[in-house]
């Protein structure tokens, strides 16, 4: 029984890491593009706006494929899906370089992005129908990491690459790591997953951490949805138009070389590493996504503020500072929208339907600041982006703290929220 428990428990971690890896890696693929946009507009001749548009496109995609994806998921062949999101992803990274037109490079980004967006979905659905309860606490602190593990690989590559010039080199060398991890994953697939589904324990899957919004009746709960989705769109909003711009905003406002801005722009996803252990923690004091949510933006809306406040002084290493704490708390929004919370109301909701589903408003909120940033840049400047980023914070922490009001008031007449 020993032995049992013990060659399950080391398939469910070896599972657990090869999602890991996959979703790690993709963003390898994803993010290439983000990690040189400097470079690439300066190549080109083209502006913040038009380079923006590309990250657009993908988002786009990204974010529409995530909502219907979420809807379908349970009806895919994860194994197959997964390899083949892989295989377009790296098709379309050498696509960019071989592409002799910079508005061909939208279309390509455009198809990287529907591919990419049949990860997450499966993988979630993946973990929840094949792991014991013991071993979902496990998959949410690996998953949470992967955005930050994968956006440090790949803009340390770009730094690279820029500082001898050839960031061309990204691009390629992204899409050999897709390649291989096509190939790890459909190769390990059936020795990891068929033995744990074998054994699986049909005890319905819960998070061992207390929410309040658990406890609610039914009815609330797409309520409670509503508000999360539009928490997700500002997450990203945020979140993204940081690692898309800062290179640029770094460079425009600093005259800081392109390398070395890219090389700055790593301290975002290193420190947001750390964010996912907040997340659980503050999240475990709180015991309310919503609450959790709130005050995560409550403190990005004040490192936000001193940004602003401090512009006109130049000081950089205060402004990395910022932008890296920001980084860590928006991981950790991210981490409690699109991983914590579809994993706590499995009982409720099929896992992989509500991450993609949430996981989509959050690209619609990327999709909204690279266009929508670059734009702004283009016609206010960079101190405008700052504003239109601690308005969108700011907000959030009103429409979060109105709901917590009103729970609070509904409570005290006696009736569930």
């Amino acid at each position: 029984m020993i032995m049992k428990y013990n060659t399950r428990n080391n398939y469910s971690t070896y599972l657990v890491a090869l999602c890991w890896l996959v979703y790690s890696c993709s963003y390898i693929g994803k993010l290439s593009y983000s990690a040189n946009i400097n470079q690439i507009g300066t190549a080109f001749s083209v502006g913040y706006s038009q380079t923006g548009m590309i990250s657009t496109f993908f988002f786009f995609a990204y974010g529409i494929g995530q909502i219907v994806n979420g809807i379908m998921c349970k009806r895919y062949n994860v194994r197959l899906v997964v390899f083949f999101s892989l295989i377009v992803g790296a098709a379309m990274n050498l696509a960019v370089i071989l592409s002799p037109s910079f508005v061909l490079i939208k279309y390509f980004w455009l198809i990287n992005g529907a591919a990419m967006s049949f990860l997450w979905t499966s993988l979630i659905r993946l973990l929840s129908e094949t792991l014991d309860k013991k071993d979902i606490g496990k998959a949410i602190l690996a998953m949470g990491t992967t955005v930050a593990t994968g956006t440090v690989l790949v803009y340390s590559m770009s730094a690279i690459f820029a500082a001898i010039g050839v960031y061309h080199l990204t691009f390629i060398l992204a899409s050999l790591i897709l390649l291989a991890v096509a190939g790890i994953w459909i190769f390990s697939y059936k020795g990891l997953v068929l033995p744990l589904q074998a054994e699986r324990d049909m005890e319905i899957t819960e998070i061992q951490i207390p929410d309040a919004e658990a406890n609610r009746k039914s009815s609330r709960l797409p309520f409670f949805i509503v508000i999360l989705a539009f928490f997700a769109v500002a997450n990203n909003f945020v979140r993204e138009g940081l690692t898309s711009w800062t290179p640029d905003i770094l460079a425009s406002l600093y005259n800081t070389p392109g390398w070395l801005s890219i090389l700055l722009t790593l301290l975002l996803p290193l420190l947001a590493i750390g964010g996912t252990f907040l997340a659980i923690h503050l999240h475990a004091v709180v015991k309310s996504f919503i609450a959790t949510c709130t005050i995560l933006f409550g403190a990005c809306s004040l490192l936000i503020g001193v940004v602003i406040i401090l512009l006109s002084y130049q000081l950089l290493p205060i402004t990395i500072a910022c932008f890296a704490l920001v980084s860590c708390l928006m991981a950790s929004v991210n981490n409690v929208i699109t991983s914590m919370m579809p994993l706590h109301l499995k009982d409720k909701f099929n896992s992989g339907r509500l991450a993609g589903i949430l996981n989509g408003f959050c690209y619609l909120g990327s999709t909204l600041s690279s266009y929508g940033l670059g734009s702004i840049a283009d016609a206010w400047g960079w101190p405008s982006v700052f504003t239109t980023l601690l308005t969108v914070s700011c907000t959030v922490v009103c429409i979060g703290a109105l709901y917590l009001l009103t729970s609070k008031l509904y409570s005290r007449k006696g009736n569930t929220p």
